[in-house]
């Protein structure tokens, strides 16, 4: 593992170089929420609680949602460029793994991505709506939630781009996906605002775990809904990884059959 450890070192150094490709998209962010703390300071006129959470609450879950969600690096493009232009045939004889690679370089830019976005947005919730009752000893737990989500994330993200083997273009089932992350993944409302049967489905689906449950245990920190959350992540993280490895193994054998 200590060579995907350097090429994530090495990756995150040289992101940090384009530091403001990351402030500018978080500025955009910021827009954002702007729009989205004005709507619902509107839904909440004459209301304290909207489903057991406080403005302040919606806003910190926001935030934290569009932290995580938008900090995506471009697996997406740099695959599907990598099997179309048949650079990948390079990759297959390198002394680490395609999919594992291409993990190391995406958290080390998620990292920067949920950090810068995380912070700069943090100010402007602060300054509009205020902080909430956070319990501090919840940190390492949260820190845990949130790598296990972006590496979920980054295997059902993976898993789309190698589709690449047999499509041409693997951007629509992106959209799609993100789609559902938006929706049924909690990261535009909480799951609690749904429908009480869509709110149960949607809550053992894996898009929210990558979004909903992180948010949520941010601003309402549950130790005894803790474990659940963790174990839901690494059973999809599994399951998403070995369906990532077997369509890489499938896709790459079909590339050298072809000649490719």
């Amino acid at each position: 593992m200590r060579k995907y450890f350097e090429i994530g070192k090495i990756n995150f150094l040289n992101y940090i170089n384009y530091f403001g490709e990351f402030f500018f998209k978080a500025l955009f962010i910021l827009l954002i929420l702007f729009i989205f703390v004005n709507i619902w300071k509107a839904a909440y006129a004459g209301k304290a609680v909207i489903e057991g959470f406080t403005i302040a609450m919606m806003m910190w879950y926001l935030l934290f949602t569009e932290s995580i969600v938008t900090s995506t690096s471009s697996v997406i493009k740099e695959v599907n460029k990598e099997i179309q232009g048949g650079d990948i045939v390079y990759q297959l004889n390198k002394p680490y793994h395609y999919i594992l690679y291409h993990l190391s370089r995406a958290l080390s830019y998620r990292a920067i991505g949920f950090v810068v976005t995380f912070s700069m947005g943090a100010i402007l919730v602060w300054i509009m709506v205020g902080g909430f009752n956070f319990n501090l000893l919840s940190i390492p737990a949260i820190i845990i939630i949130i790598a296990l989500a972006l590496i979920l994330d980054f295997f059902m993200i993976m898993s789309i781009a190698l589709l690449a083997f047999w499509f041409e273009d693997t951007n629509s089932f992106r959209w799609v996906y993100d789609k559902f992350l938006f929706t049924i993944g909690g990261m535009l409302i909480p799951l609690e605002i749904f429908p009480k049967w869509l709110s149960n489905i949607s809550g053992v689906l894996p898009f929210s775990f990558v979004a909903y449950y992180p948010a949520k245990m941010f601003v309402n920190f549950n130790v005894n809904e803790l474990l659940r959350v963790i174990i839901y992540q690494i059973g999809y993280i599994f399951i998403f990884a070995v369906l990532a490895f077997t369509i890489y193994h499938f896709g790459s054998r079909r590339l050298n059959i072809n000649g490719g």
